[in-house]
């Protein structure tokens, strides 16, 4: 699959399609990714500014490895979209896989069962290095040129977007895989989005008051 070099238009064409791929879960990593290029965006306009050349040395540091994190962020998002096509797409050859033996039936539900895992496993991959990212979405909250601030802010929306739809994502593969501990998977994503939800509201919080 080739989701993320297709044109925007063309992206979109077949998001409205009557095809289940590209989905949500493909719209979420590009959300993501569009997140981190907009902090991106605020630390290139920030670094070397007269207000940043009065930062502390560490507090200078940690901008500019903020910005290298979040360039491979915007890129490694794109990839999450053909991921999470691919495993949809394996997903769902498993469930047209033939039932006409006692079998062919057990091979069927055993690569439904591991195709459900990594349909799972995608989103939930992109959950936590999106609730990563949202620590330095605050640091252009922080130090980001005024000017831009709002993109900051935009940045953390967008970015809480995604790690809403990635839990979402999750939990509707997560509710049909037999043996795995489902309280654990959940717990996991509850910690996330709440640990999301608290540095989103941070995030804007200074935002706000830069505004």
């Amino acid at each position: 699959m080739d989701f993320k070099d297709k044109t925007i238009i063309d992206f979109v064409n077949e998001l409205s399609s009557n095809s289940p791929v590209p989905g949500g879960g493909g719209a979420a990593a590009l959300v993501g990714s569009l997140s981190a290029a907009l902090s991106n965006m605020v630390f290139n306009l920030s670094i070397n500014k007269k207000a940043f050349t009065t930062l502390k040395d560490n507090e200078q540091r940690s901008v500019i490895d903020a910005l290298d994190v979040c360039e491979r962020k915007a890129k490694e998002f794109l990839d999450f979209i053909d991921k999470d096509g691919e495993a949809f797409s394996t997903l769902m050859k498993a469930y047209k896989m033939p039932k006409d033996s006692e079998e062919a039936l057990k091979v069927r539900e055993k690569t439904i069962q591991e195709g459900l895992k990594s349909a799972m496993q995608v989103p939930l991959d992109l959950l936590k290095n999106l609730v990563a990212m949202m620590s330095y979405i605050d640091i252009a909250a922080t130090y980001g040129n005024a000017n831009v601030i709002s993109d900051a802010g935009v940045s953390a929306i967008l970015a809480y977007a995604a790690i809403e739809s990635s839990v979402l994502n999750v939990m509707v593969n997560l509710n049909f895989i037999n043996e795995i501990n489902k309280d654990e998977v959940i717990k996991t994503c509850t910690d996330l989005l709440d640990k999301s939800e608290k540095l989103k509201k941070e995030i804007m919080l200074k935002v706000y008051n830069k505004i």
